[in-house]
C-alpha cells in the first residue's frame, strides 16, 4: 500500500536548518509524535514539500504575526494544485478574529452570541460614544464579555453586567485599548469585541460547554466540560462537578447525532477542515462560540478537570469507560493521534 506523505509547516516548521524536526512541530500535543510514528504503515513525513500529498499548516494563532502568515502563504501557494491543505493559512483570520467568525456563522444561519466590534480608532475618536454603546448592549443582554477579538484562554477578557458603572466600563475599555495597541503592529486585525453572555440553560446553574473535533469533514472526537463559573477552563472542574460532567458526556452521542450537520457547517463556513468547535445549548439549539484549529490545551496534555477529578477518572476507568467512552478514547493520546493520522491517509487514498 502506498503511503501518504505529509509536510508540516508553521512559524518554524518547514523553514530553516531544523525545519523537519518533529520537536519543532508547533503546538505538538502529548504523545502526538509517538502516535504519528505508530501510523507509519499509512503515513510518513517528507522533507520535500513538492513530494507531499498533504501539507498541514501548524501555527498557534495567538502568536502568529501577519508577516508569518504571508510567509507561509508564499511557501505553499505553488503547491496547492495537487495537494490537500490541512488548516489552510488562507482561512486564518476567519477563526482567529472572533468578530469575523461570528459574522461567517451568521451568514449561513448558525446561531452565535450577539456581538459588535469596536475599532481602536472608535475608542480614540469618541470614547464616550463607545461607552454608551457598551451600556446599551449591557441593558439589552444583562451581562456581556468585553474582550480582544484574537486571544484565547480567556486572556484579554472582562465580564460586565448591569451593576457595572460608567467608570468601570471606561476602565475596561481603556485596558483593552492599550492591550490591543500592543498587538497592532504585528496583528493588524486586532479589535475590541462585545459579546453577549449566554445564560446557562441548566437550572442548577451549571454552564455546559461542548467541544467537538473535526478533521476533513468528519467528527473524530468530542467532550463536554461544566462548571458554575462565568469564565472557566477545563482545569477549573472540581470533584463537585463530576456528576454533571459524566451526565453531559453520556448524552453527547445524541447531541452529536442531532446537530452533526450544523457542527460540520460551523467549520466549513470558516473555510476550515480541522479544528475544535465549541458551543453551548440553549432552547434546544447550539450556540457556537469559538473555533480553534489546534486542540493543545489542558485536556490534550493533562486530562479533564483538576488533579482530583483526573485521578478519579483514571482510578475508575473500568467502571466509567462504558458510560463515557469518548473521554477515555481522548485520554489515550497515543492511540488517538495514531488514528488521526490514519484518518488523513484514508482521506487521501479514498
Amino acid at each position: 500500500m502506498k503511503k501518504t506523505k505529509i509536510y508540516f509547516i508553521g512559524r518554524k516548521q518547514g523553514f530553516g536548518k531544523r525545519r523537519w524536526r518533529l520537536s519543532h512541530l508547533e503546538n505538538r500535543r502529548r504523545d502526538e509524535s509517538a502516535g504519528f510514528r505508530d501510523a507509519h504503515n499509512s503515513i510518513i513525513q517528507t522533507r520535500f514539500i513538492s513530494s507531499a500529498n498533504v501539507i498541514w499548516v501548524r501555527v498557534r494563532p495567538e502568536f502568529t504575526t501577519d508577516k508569518e502568515i504571508e510567509r507561509i502563504k508564499k511557501r505553499i501557494e505553488l503547491e496547492r494544485k495537487n495537494k490537500v491543505i490541512i488548516n489552510d493559512i488562507n482561512s486564518f483570520y476567519n477563526f482567529d478574529s472572533k468578530d469575523r467568525t461570528f459574522n461567517n456563522w451568521e451568514k449561513v444561519g448558525l446561531k452565535c452570541p450577539n456581538n459588535f466590534s469596536i475599532s481602536l480608532n472608535q475608542v480614540s475618536n469618541n470614547i464616550d460614544l463607545v461607552i454608551t454603546q457598551v451600556q446599551e448592549f449591557i441593558n439589552q443582554h444583562n451581562k456581556m464579555f468585553l474582550r480582544t477579538n484574537n486571544e484565547t484562554a480567556a486572556n484579554g477578557m472582562f465580564v460586565l453586567n448591569n451593576s457595572s458603572s460608567k467608570e468601570n466600563i471606561k476602565e475596561k475599555i481603556l485596558l483593552l485599548f492599550r492591550r490591543c495597541n500592543s498587538f497592532l503592529y504585528d496583528r493588524k486585525d486586532t479589535k475590541i469585541v462585545s459579546v453577549e453572555f449566554i445564560k446557562p440553560e441548566n437550572k442548577k446553574g451549571y454552564v455546559d460547554l461542548y467541544r467537538v473535533h473535526i478533521l476533513l469533514g468528519k467528527i473524530i472526537s468530542y467532550y463536554g466540560v461544566t462548571t458554575k463559573l462565568d469564565i472557566f477552563h477545563n482545569v477549573d472542574m472540581s470533584i463537585k462537578d463530576l456528576d454533571r460532567f459524566i451526565e453531559i458526556n453520556e448524552k453527547m452521542p445524541n447531541i452529536i447525532a442531532e446537530f452533526k450537520q450544523k457542527i460540520l457547517l460551523g467549520a466549513k463556513s470558516l473555510g476550515c477542515n480541522i479544528g475544535a468547535i465549541e458551543f453551548f445549548i440553549k432552547n434546544g439549539e447550539p450556540i457556537f462560540i469559538e473555533f480553534n484549529p489546534m486542540w493543545g490545551g489542558h485536556a490534550s496534555k493533562n486530562g479533564f478537570g483538576n488533579n482530583e477529578v483526573h485521578a478519579y477518572l483514571i482510578k475508575n476507568e473500568e467502571l466509567l469507560k462504558t458510560r463515557i467512552p469518548n473521554i477515555y478514547e481522548f485520554l489515550n493520546y497515543r492511540k488517538y493521534y495514531q488514528k488521526l493520522y490514519e484518518t488523513i491517509h484514508s482521506h487521501i487514498t479514498s
